[in-house]
């Protein structure tokens, strides 16, 4: 069974040998198999960047104790891709800045899960994680700078996404910067849509940091 875990920088002393190997991941799927534009080989095989700090969140799926998918959640009001690197993609309605926004980054499913004609059930478990998230934490919206084919899936999924500027090519890809809601109704389009159990994957280990600062202590949930 997959659980999706909250990793934030007060539990992260119970993850290492998981954020770890997320790291290696990372490197595998975005600089050997992806080979994106600005992002070099590591003699330690492990990727970083900029946006790898304490105010970031985790959230990898674990299957058996192993690393099997995850993602990022970086706050908008420090440094972030769409606002630092890619501003020019939300020059309709501007970069969102708000305690309440996160930015989402660095998905992955590792490629021996992935499924080729119907969609990783894995990926779609860590996303609707993402919104069983922010629900919980309070947040409003998520932005992220994606492939424009992610398109059809979240109007599939029944979610509203807002356009922050016209898709644009960046090295061969089209990009569109989008901010997605967190509603309820989100969380049930994607579980529906994707044919997941209508139950939390998120399981917390420890005590979390909240996203907004100053919110309240959440607790535990397994």
């Amino acid at each position: 069974m997959l659980d999706v875990h909250i990793i934030t920088s007060a539990n992260r002393h119970l993850y290492q040998r998981e954020l770890d190997e997320h790291h290696q991941i990372r490197h595998r799927i975005y600089i050997e198999e992806l080979r994106w534009p600005g992002l070099t080989p590591r003699s330690d095989n492990r990727e970083y960047d900029q946006f790898d700090t304490d105010d970031t969140v985790y959230l990898l799926g674990l299957e058996a104790g192993r690393v099997v998918g995850g993602l990022r959640l970086v706050p908008t009001t420090g440094p972030h891709l769409i606002g630092d690197v890619f501003a020019r993609f939300a020059e309709q309605r501007g970069v969102p800045r708000a305690p309440s926004i996160a930015e989402w980054t660095r998905i992955f499913v590792v490629p021996e899960r992935r499924e080729e004609h119907t969609g990783s059930k894995i990926g779609s478990t860590v996303i609707a994680s993402m919104i069983d998230y922010g629900l919980r934490e309070g947040l409003s919206g998520i932005s992220v700078l994606m492939n424009t084919f992610w398109l059809p899936k979240f109007l599939n999924y029944g979610w509203r996404v807002r356009a922050l500027g016209l898709p644009d090519v960046h090295e061969g890809e089209w990009l569109v910067a989008v901010l997605i809601d967190v509603t309820s109704e989100a969380l049930a389009g994607i579980r529906a849509d994707r044919g997941l159990e209508h139950r939390s994957a998120l399981v917390q280990r420890g005590p979390v940091r909240p996203f907004i600062p100053g919110a309240r202590h959440v607790p535990a949930v397994a």
